[in-house]
């Protein structure tokens, strides 16, 4: 992200898009530098997605921030459903709520996949970033904006852990230490959510 961030910048660019060798998954920075990936990224997905489909749900993977949550649900009027990690995961239980009546037209992770139901959940990192630049041109259209700040504007109240770290552990679910169980587990986690 450094040298598309530092592109932007030496380019004065309104957007800098970038992709993986395979173009399922995307970020983009801001005219500013600011990168739109991970929760920003969803949360900039989630703003256009639900102007276009109020209230419907939004399916992420798990480790996606309770900012997050609250932005989607309190600032967008939208509904946040976590699902396990895998972006087939996270698409497929869009698919599943769609099927039992709960509307759901995106399915993201913090990898920057994405799939929407309009696009026929193709996880399909190009078909997000067509939705930014729509976004992008139609502002540009009317006059009202200047560089990307249409896109950044759409995330602003999305509040940020000062720190994101992924840790895996492996755990015995037998092992005697683990009396404690459910509860010493929250404890444990809860020290690393902390603000």
């Amino acid at each position: 992200m450094k040298f598309i961030t530092q592109a932007v910048l030496d380019n004065k660019a309104d957007l800098g898009i970038i992709f993986d060798t395979d173009v399922d998954r995307s970020a983009a920075v801001d005219s500013r530098g600011r990168e739109l990936n991970r929760n920003r990224l969803i949360a900039l997905m989630a703003a256009i997605v639900l102007e276009e489909h109020p209230g419907t749900t939004v399916v992420t993977d798990s480790v996606t921030s309770d900012g997050l949550t609250v932005f989607i649900e309190n600032k967008l009027g939208g509904k946040h459903h976590r699902f396990k990690r895998g972006y087939k995961n996270v698409i497929d239980e869009a698919i599943r709520l769609n099927s039992i009546g709960e509307e759901s037209h995106l399915a993201m992770e913090t990898s920057g996949h994405g799939a929407l139901k309009e696009n026929h959940w193709l996880d399909d990192g190009a078909y997000l970033m067509v939705k930014l630049l729509n976004k992008l041109a139609a502002a540009r259209t009317l006059g009202s904006s200047i560089g990307s700040k249409v896109l950044t504007d759409l995330v602003e109240g999305l509040e940020e852990a000062d720190v994101t770290v992924e840790i895996r552990l492996k755990i015995d679910q037998n092992h005697a230490d683990l009396k404690g169980g459910y509860a010493n587990s929250e404890m444990f986690f809860g020290y690393f959510t902390r603000r």
